[in-house]
Order: C-alpha cells, then sequence, then structure tokens
C-alpha cells in the first residue's frame, strides 16, 4: 500500500486494474466468509445493541465531518456532504456525481481516509491493547490445499459473483463470495480453509489498490487531500473510540472489537485487521454491512431533506 502510493505520486507506471482488483476482492471476501460458522449463532443476541445503536453513530459522524468539509475544507455543499458521508467509495462517488459533486475529490478524499485508517488503527489497537484470542474462531486459512478444498473455494467465488452482479449487491465481487462462503460454513456444507498463501496475495493486491488510488496526483495535491482527509479521519476516530467505549460499557462487549466494527475504514479493510488481531471478523462484517446498506438508503434522503442544490 504505501510503496504503491508513493509510486503513484513519483510517477511510475503502475495502475490497478479491476482485472487485478476484483479476483483479489473474490478470494479476500471467501476468507472473510469462512470466518462464520455455528459458533456465531449463540453470540448473535449480544449484537443487538450495538447494530441499533449504528445509525445513531453513522448519523453523529456524517454531521461532523459535514461540517468539516463545508467549513473548514470550503468544499461545495454537494462535494462536502458526499465526502463526509461514511459510506463506500464507490457508492459516495456515484452518488455525488449523479448529484453534481466534484467526484475526484470525493473519491480522493475517501481513498486517503481508508489508507489512514489502515495505517493508523491497527497501531493504536496494539499500544493499547494485546490481540484477544478468540478460541472458538477456526483459523481462516490453512496450509494444506487439496482438489476438495480448491473445489469449494472456486464454487464459492464463482456463484458468489454471479449472485453478487445480479442483484446488484454494494462491492459485489466482495461481498457476493463472502455471503455464499458464509452460507456454505454457517450451514456446515463445508469447512474448508483458503490457502494462507493465496490470502497473503490477496492482502498485497489489497494493498496495492489502496496506494494506486492516488495515481495522477502531485505531491502538493497529495499532501493536501491527505491534511483534509486527516481532519476528518481525526473526528471520525475520535467518535468511533467514544462510542465503542459507550457500548462496550452497555454491553460488557470488546471495545476493541466494537472499534473496529465501528470504525471509518473499508468493510475489506477493517475485516482483514480484525482477522490479523484475532478478533471474531464476523461481528465486523455484519457491522460494516449494516453500515454501507444505511448509508446508501439514508445519504439521498438526507441530501434532499437538506435541501442541497445540485452542483451548488
Amino acid at each position: 500500500m504505501a510503496a504503491c502510493a508513493v509510486a503513484s505520486v513519483i510517477g511510475l507506471p503502475i495502475q490497478a486494474s479491476s482485472a487485478t482488483r476484483r479476483p483479489m476482492a473474490a478470494v479476500i471476501g471467501v476468507v472473510l466468509g469462512s470466518s462464520f460458522g455455528p459458533h456465531l449463532l449463540p453470540q448473535a443476541r449480544e449484537w443487538i445493541i450495538p447494530l441499533v445503536a449504528l445509525p445513531f453513530f453513522l448519523a453523529t459522524a456524517a454531521l461532523l465531518c459535514v461540517t468539516y468539509f463545508r467549513k473548514l475544507a470550503k468544499f461545495d455543499p454537494a462535494t462536502a456532504y458526499f465526502a463526509g458521508m461514511p459510506g463506500g467509495i464507490a457508492e459516495m462517488v456515484v452518488m455525488g456525481a449523479e448529484r453534481g459533486a466534484d467526484e475526484r475529490t470525493i473519491g480522493l478524499i475517501h481513498g486517503a481516509r481508508i489508507f489512514l485508517v489502515v495505517f493508523i488503527l491497527p497501531f493504536l489497537i496494539r499500544l493499547d491493547h494485546a490481540p484477544v484470542a478468540i478460541t472458538q474462531t477456526a483459523p481462516a486459512t490453512g496450509d494444506v490445499a487439496d482438489l476438495s478444498l480448491l473445489f469449494w473455494a472456486a464454487g464459492c467465488v464463482a456463484v458468489g459473483l454471479l449472485i453478487g452482479k445480479m442483484l446488484r449487491l454494494p462491492a459485489w465481487h466482495l461481498v457476493g463470495p463472502l455471503a455464499v462462503s458464509a452460507a456454505v460454513h454457517m450451514s456446515g456444507l463445508a469447512d474448508f480453509r483458503i490457502p494462507g498463501w493465496a490470502l497473503a496475495a490477496a492482502q498485497v493486491g489489497l494493498g496495492a489498490t489502496i496506494g494506486c488510488r492516488f495515481v495522477g496526483l502531485t505531491l502538493k495535491m497529495l499532501l493536501r487531500t491527505l491534511a483534509l482527509a486527516a481532519g476528518s479521519t481525526l473526528i471520525l476516530l475520535a467518535v468511533t473510540f467514544a462510542w465503542a467505549a459507550g457500548v462496550s460499557a452497555l454491553t460488557g462487549l470488546d471495545p476493541v472489537l466494537l472499534t473496529l466494527a465501528y470504525s471509518p475504514g473499508g468493510l475489506a479493510e477493517m475485516s482483514m485487521v480484525a482477522l490479523s488481531l484475532a478478533l471474531e471478523p464476523g461481528v465486523v462484517i455484519i457491522h460494516h454491512l449494516t453500515r454501507v446498506v444505511l448509508v446508501l438508503i439514508a445519504a439521498p434522503l438526507g441530501f434532499r431533506f437538506m435541501g442541497i442544490r445540485r452542483g451548488s
């Protein structure tokens, strides 16, 4: 991620195409789906309060960030609105462009936010907490790859991509394989694991994709984008820590797990962080999927309710 970000700025001929990004996302989706299992069902009741609190957390985060981009960054109202929404990059860029916002600025701000969160949050967690081992969770990867495992993994990728595209799911190349893999593991139909080398390759691809979002930027433009994104990221992290601490005190759930569940990073990125810290990625996935759906529904309604003019 860091190497590709530097290479992007100094003008090296690099690019992250969908031909690379989508297969890597599909593999990550299958890996994350394999973290689901029958052990999650008894825990489902514990997620009710965090999920109920999620819309209020999102409203707080969105209000603060939109105000920040409008008042301090001096973005136009439409660009400030979609740059400040805690949603996915692709969805916010498309929604913003349809309503006259600066889609390049929105994409860069959200890309820089994820870049900063991935860089900062794991280290903050490591400073304050040792990784918490979840004994109920089987390892997400294995060292042995036989034909049956490859059959199941390839089947989840193929069926998941087909279903995701047909249903027009958000981030369908990730969410589709994730859903199919989760269904296979939850049902007990199979308990396959992706080989560790395949997961490592997918992580490299994901990191490179994040770094390549800065292709075409000059150093001056990059520093300005990172500075503006750093301000909104600090706001989001502060709100995340506060809500995670409050919900943890109310429910007794692990505050580190709640921090990742509420964090302003992407679904794939934060789920992979949870996996690397030996936390329960299933909880993080469910909260981030809920976040994406809530923002997709609420963002256009809020835009209309606030009376923001298109392209204003």
